[in-house]
């Protein structure tokens, strides 16, 4: 018979859970008790996104693989694609989340992983449990969340039980280090977000590397060598589940802008290489910034917050007489940050009493552990400082695989947001488990030294630093000197009171340390003042970014995304799916696509030609329709990129008059007379400036080769009917002909038939698709059939069953063995 003993081996666990569910609840209350939402910007453009593949699903049960909703075209792979056992693996994430609502789930899930990793790592699980909450409440996670980047945080959840996965097999716990590993790396990668998995990777590298010097110095080489060999399967079947998503994500990396650039000329978008340096290094945390780690508002938090009006700018702003409603206007939207980078919604805080439980933990932690821990922390650190620290990020970027293809350097802090409170909790085990003595004191008081003595030195000197922001000569344009300088003392004193702050946090968690070695304080009072002073501190810190006024009613959520009455003006008219360019920020706005075939769109990774199409033509060719419209012209020319993407409709407002109907747009589909051949990708690109379109066609014969490039243009082609991944077409044509489809060339899984019979089809105009037609009345036929998508999404199937079954058979055994114990 199975025995348990429910209090040492149960009960802290349920504890744990049901904390992590009463903090997660109360933190999103409104969620849970008064039917609201968080408005996320960013799932919004990305449902819009993908409104198109969701009714094809919905339509037909089948994946759209295609899109034509945004950016003229594009593979829908990292917008909304499902895979085969894709059910199997929701069902384990709504398991692991206990039902939770979607915005509030991914963050029980840090709690629950890091929790999960500490117990592994032998942390005890009521000092785990202020770990786990460290872990999910940072602000990095809640800033996120507030902005819609969900994928993202439901990464860097799994991140923690993947490492639990690989210490447990290098444990010796092989079955269940294999499984947990397989099992937590499927999650990880279906998450979908690369960036965070691959800084994973590179904590991954950092603690393997460790563990094999470690391994070489106690001469257990062989050992090592057979459990990593085991961790390569684990992760090559947790890989396998999602084989379909990474195959399609790694193909079509390769002609997106993350991929290298077929042009040599300076407006390219990449090469070789990857994103272009500048792009990547964009957001670079400054040096001294990175105390921002542990005093949130250092560099002022947020770009633009509310600061009160008993700040020194709202007094200012009433001495000034300025009404009232203009005063709490301009506080409510004060330009605090004073960072390097150009806008930020939020600081990356890991916490006071973490960071001070981090450096008892370089002082505490075993040798091995607290090694790869500040290494990887110190590492990630750097590669947050990007072009300010550009000796070392400019080679990184330069000999890291796969690193230039990421942007956003900030986001490398995950790996510190994961280690600082990681080696915290290893810190603080350790110490409860040394003798007091005079050694152990003499460490105990320099590991608080170092985080207090830093707050002091900065609460003393703090004021000598500069204050100023690029975003005050927006404020120096209001002719206002007085208003600048309030807005610095206001800086100023977001520093200095958070400083006190984190002091005072800082000296309690200190305390309660040093009380309980002196044996004045419990364990579980320890355990408890830990947990209160980590979540509060955390927890008044991230509510500054998500507040009531982030929540929306459920019935209000989706608001942004109802057609107006420019939308329905269009979709009645535009039976022939005609595209759209909304002139309001194209390039960023997803929201048209909910709708309309759009020009421009919502998404990290469009495809690299279509970029090259923006630079060199589309944003000339906007600003050109503006400025026609400014002066009341809708005659426009110099448009000829626009009207070969077949945008027939401009739309300039949400309201029916603000639509602009371009007669100009060549169709789906027309009959050239010839082709015109050129030799490299320049001279295609540049050709599109000085050919005429609805005539002629440019091809690469670099690329492609035709037998013959003149025709004739006598006849008709017409689209009859149309599908995201399949569309069909009729022609008449009286001799051969030749015929450009405004829709985008994409070499790897579109398929052209004449008559159901495969015929070769060329790229065209630098982006678009062509195909020769013989003489008479024809069907045309393209269908999109990716075999990295079928194939990928077989093997995917049966991995997802081979992880599911291995779990089942790793408690079955778990449970056999503790009925034989007994």
């Amino acid at each position: 018979m199975l025995k348990i003993d429910f209090k040492k081996q149960v009960l802290p666990h349920v504890v744990a859970i049901v904390i992590f569910l009463v903090v997660t609840i109360v933190f999103f209350s409104p969620m849970f008790f008064e039917n609201k939402s968080i408005q996320q910007n960013d799932v919004i453009m990305g449902l819009s996104s993908g409104q198109e593949i969701k009714e094809y699903r919905e339509r037909t049960g089948e994946e759209a693989l295609w899109t034509n909703a945004m950016f003229s075209g594009m593979p829908a792979y990292l917008i909304s694609i499902r895979y085969e056992g894709e059910a199997i693996i929701d069902f384990m994430q709504n398991l692991y989340s206990f039902w939770l609502p979607r915005q509030a789930e991914v963050i029980f899930k840090c709690f629950l992983s890091f929790y999960i990793m500490l117990l592994i790592f032998g942390v005890r699980p009521y000092l785990a449990i202020a770990g786990a909450i460290a872990y999910g409440l940072g602000t990095f996670n809640i800033v996120s969340l507030e902005a819609g980047h969900i994928w993202k945080i439901e990464a860097i959840a799994y991140m923690p039980l993947v490492l639990a996965g690989i210490h447990l097999t290098y444990r010796g716990k092989l079955l269940w280090g294999f499984t947990l590993t397989a099992l937590a790396l499927a999650l990880e990668i279906d998450s979908n977000h690369l960036q965070i998995t691959y800084y994973l990777l590179l904590i991954v590298l950092i603690y393997g590397i460790t563990m094999l010097v470690d391994a070489i110095k106690k001469k257990d080489l062989k050992p090592f060598i057979t459990k990593s060999l085991i961790l390569i399967l684990a992760a090559a079947l947790g890989a396998g589940t999602n084989l379909g998503r990474l195959w399609n994500t790694y193909q079509y990396g390769q002609y997106s802008t993350r991929g290298p650039s077929p042009l040599t000329e300076s407006a390219s978008t990449g090469d070789d290489k990857g994103l272009d340096r500048d792009y990547v290094f964009s957001y670079s945390i400054g040096i001294a910034e990175t105390f921002t780690l542990m005093i949130p508002d250092f560099s002022g938090g947020a770009s633009n917050r509310n600061i009160g009006m008993d700040s020194n700018l709202g007094e200012m702003l009433q001495r000034a007489n300025v009404s009232p409603q203009q005063a709490q206007s301009f506080v409510n939207n004060a330009p605090t940050y004073w960072g390097s980078k150009p806008s930020t919604a939020g600081p990356t805080y890991a916490g006071a009493v973490i960071a001070l439980l981090f450096f008892v933990g370089c002082f505490f932690a075993p040798k091995v552990h607290r090694t790869w821990l500040i290494i990887a922390t110190v590492f990630s650190i750097m590669l947050s400082w990007g072009h300010n620290f550009s000796a070392f990020n400019y080679l990184v970027y330069d000999i890291l695989p796969g690193y230039n293809k990421f942007r956003v350097v900030e986001m490398a802090l995950v790996i510190a947001l994961l280690c600082i409170p990681f080696l915290g909790m290893l810190g603080i085990e350790y110490l409860l488990r040394s003798e007091w003595n005079n050694a152990t004191k003499k460490r105990f008081y320099t590991a608080v030294g170092i985080p207090a003595g830093l707050l002091l030195l900065i609460l003393i000197f703090g004021g000598s630093m500069s204050f100023e922001s690029p975003q005050d000569s927006r404020l120096m344009q209001m002719g206002n000197q007085t208003l600048v300088d309030a807005v610095i003392e206001d800086r100023e004193a977001l520093l200095r009171s958070d400083t006190i702050r984190s002091l005072i946090f800082t000296l309690l968690a200190a305390a309660l340390m040093f009380f309980y070695k002196g044996k004045s304080v419990p364990y579980a009072g320890l355990a408890i003042g830990v947990i209160a002073l980590s979540t509060l501190d955390l927890w008044t810190v991230g509510a500054r970014f998500l507040d009531e006024g982030s929540y929306v009613r459920d019935r209000n959520k989706y608001d942004l995304m109802s057609a107006s009455e420019a939308d329905n003006f269009i979709l009645e008219q535009n039976e022939d799916r005609a595209r759209v360019l909304n002139l309001r920020n194209p390039w960023n706005d997803g929201i048209t696509s909910y709708y309309h075939s759009s020009i421009g769109g919502y998404h990290g990774a469009k495809i690299g030609r279509y970029q090259d199409l923006i630079n060199y033509y589309l944003n000339d060719e906007l600003v050109s329709i503006i400025q026609n419209l400014q002066n009341g012209n809708t005659n426009f020319t110099n448009i000829s990129v626009l009207n070969m993407l077949n945008a027939r409709y401009f739309k300039a407002g949400d309201v029916k008059n603000a639509v602009i109907v371009n007669e100009q747009a060549l169709g789906n589909a027309w009959l050239v007379n010839q082709v015109n051949p050129v030799s490299n990708a320049d001279e295609a690109i540049n050709a599109l400036g000085n050919t005429d379109l609805s005539n002629t066609a440019i091809i690469n014969t670099s690329d492609f080769q035709l037998d013959n490039t003149s025709f004739s243009s006598e006849g008709s082609i017409q689209m009859t009917n149309y599908a995201p991944n399949a569309i069909s077409y009729k022609v008449d044509a009286a001799k051969e002909s030749f015929a450009v489809f405004s829709e985008i060339y994409y070499p790897e899984g579109w398929q052209a038939y004449i008559d159901d019979e495969a015929v070769e089809h060329v790229r065209v105009n630098y982006i678009l698709r062509g195909l020769a037609i013989p003489a008479g009345q024809h069907s045309i036929r393209f269908e999109f059939k990716p075999q990295s998508y079928f194939i990928g999404s077989k093997v995917s199937l049966v991995c997802t069953i081979l992880v599911s079954l291995l779990l089942l058979a790793s408690i079955g055994v778990s449970v056999k063995e503790n009925k034989q114990k007994a």
